[in-house]
């Protein structure tokens, strides 16, 4: 068990501006959030996932709103706490004890760049509390938060907990305190360091607004089927082993099904019974073109899932995914002429 935090100071509400966040900026927060925190993983197995903000700023009639264009997944605590050669001065004891890897490093340089091209720059970070209180903990969240805000004192923190977005509590603060029950809430809340001069000051709240949505039961809604589709579908370091796992089986069991086919047909013939031939082709056809159907939606969210990965995982596991992929649609495109290799051995 880790060692928490006491955060005493106040949060002081103040509107200085609207964070403007796209359905696939939330979106992406929400997946790599669940995918190290669901319901499939033991909570004592749930992992922490940090990234960063690209974006710009957006001049209003009034004031400056900070428009986020995308969100870079870069880490998930690793931290193993049965770890023999790990003793309490490893600052991954403590709740958000970042450890960054030189890979992550690189990450940020890239992305940086990336945004620089568009006329854009990193607008701050986010990162996940598991199953605890949405807020800017004493120890690496405000001395992080404080890093942006130097470079950019517009910068911002958003913290997700993806047990808040599933049961709408927000949870207490320390223990004993009671259990607020929330409504249509995203599961996240966006701070900024009152001081980014001092990791001990007050932290506020920062308004923001979502988009791509009709309302904010529209958001939840389509938040909470997300986090069930990653929970079953991109859960864990091991999605790549998954994908190919799921492809192989999906490919067997389309040329089994053919395979099935001919053999129904043959069995008909020896009976006598050919006049039923078209009749259970074209049923056999039908079920077989479902079954692509399903799995379609299953590799459309495949797709879909990669631009969820950190960072550091796409070079090599998009290049892996896209290739069995290929092998799956290579499958497919050669349907029609099976089916009809097969329609032409018993047509008579």
């Amino acid at each position: 068990m880790r060692n928490g935090i006491n955060c005493s100071n106040t949060i002081v509400k103040i509107q200085t501006m609207t964070v403007i966040i796209p359905k696939e900026v939330y979106f992406t927060i929400v997946a790599a959030c669940v995918r190290f925190a669901n319901k499939k993983r033991p909570k004592d197995d749930w992992k922490e996932v940090s990234g960063i903000f690209t974006g710009k700023i957006i001049n209003n009639k009034n004031e400056k709103d900070l428009y986020v264009s995308a969100a870079y997944p870069i880490m998930h605590d690793t931290f193993n706490p049965d770890d023999e050669n790990v003793d309490d001065s490893d600052p991954r004891t403590v709740i958000d004890g970042y450890e960054y890897s030189d890979e992550d490093h690189a990450s940020f340089a890239l992305i940086d760049e990336e945004a620089f091209s568009r006329g854009e720059f990193t607008v701050g970070w986010w990162h996940s509390h598991p199953g605890f209180k949405v807020m800017l903990s004493g120890f690496g969240d405000r001395k992080t938060t404080i890093s942006y805000q130097a470079h950019n004192p517009l910068a911002i923190a958003l913290v997700f907990n993806p047990d808040r977005l599933r049961r709408q509590v927000e949870l207490p603060q320390k223990a004993g305190d009671p259990i607020k029950q929330l409504r249509d809430d995203p599961g996240f809340k966006i701070f900024r360091m009152q001081d980014p001069n001092d990791r001990y000051s007050n932290f506020y709240e920062i308004e923001y607004r979502i988009e791509g949505f009709d309302d904010n039961e529209h958001v939840v809604r389509m938040a909470q089927k997300l986090a069930i589709d990653i929970t079953n579908f991109f859960s864990g370091d091991n999605v790549f082993e998954i994908y190919d796992k799921f492809i192989n089986s999906r490919i067997n069991e389309l040329n089994s099904l053919l395979q099935g086919v001919e053999e129904y047909l043959q069995t008909l013939t020896r009976k006598g019974e050919a006049h039923r031939i078209n009749e259970v082709l074209s049923n056999q056809t039908r079920d077989i073109r479902k079954f692509i159907a399903e799995t379609f939606i299953r590799v459309e969210n495949i797709r879909e899932f990669m631009s969820y990965l950190e960072y550091k995982e796409r070079s090599t596991i998009i290049p892996k995914v896209e290739k069995i992929l290929v092998e799956w649609d290579e499958t497919v495109s050669q349907l029609n002429t099976k089916l009809t290799e097969i329609a032409n051995k018993f047509s008579f």
